[in-house]
């Protein structure tokens, strides 16, 4: 038993910062690209498999937001709000924000089409398909 649960607190440890994009395990895709991914969050494509995805986004002010806007996106934030800026007068949204990683997770389990970043130990948490991971 002792075995077990240090294994346990050491898999949590390996999955703790590793950035994953997650989705609802009956989505039928099974691997994204980066430049897919971020063709998704930058609003210039909608579909995956003929279905419209939903798009999560963290808080504003949320590290992992930071993080995943540099090393996804290769944005910084004041990039960013200039391109939702512009990219709303032709109508387009940025993706749905939620309040936290739980949040996302949840949301994802609920909603078959749904896509979000997250820490790896947080998908796995939630039983949720990992459909890229940066190491």
């Amino acid at each position: 038993m002792t075995r077990y649960i240090a294994a346990l607190f050491l898999a949590s440890l390996l999955h703790a910062d590793v950035l994953v994009v997650a989705t609802n395990p009956k989505f039928h895709i099974h691997h994204l690209t980066p430049a897919l991914i971020r063709a998704l969050y930058l609003d210039k494509r909608h579909t995956l498999h003929g279905y419209r995805v939903m798009l999560l986004n963290l808080p504003f002010n949320h590290p992992l937001r930071k993080r995943f806007e540099k090393k996804v996106l290769h944005k910084s934030t004041q990039e960013l709000e200039h391109y939702w800026l512009i990219a709303h007068y032709r109508g387009h949204r940025p993706p749905k924000v939620v309040r936290s990683q739980k949040a996302a997770a949840l949301y994802i389990k609920k909603i078959t089409y749904a896509l979000g970043y997250m820490k790896k130990s947080v998908a796995l948490r939630y039983g949720l398909k990992i459909v890229y991971e940066w190491k």
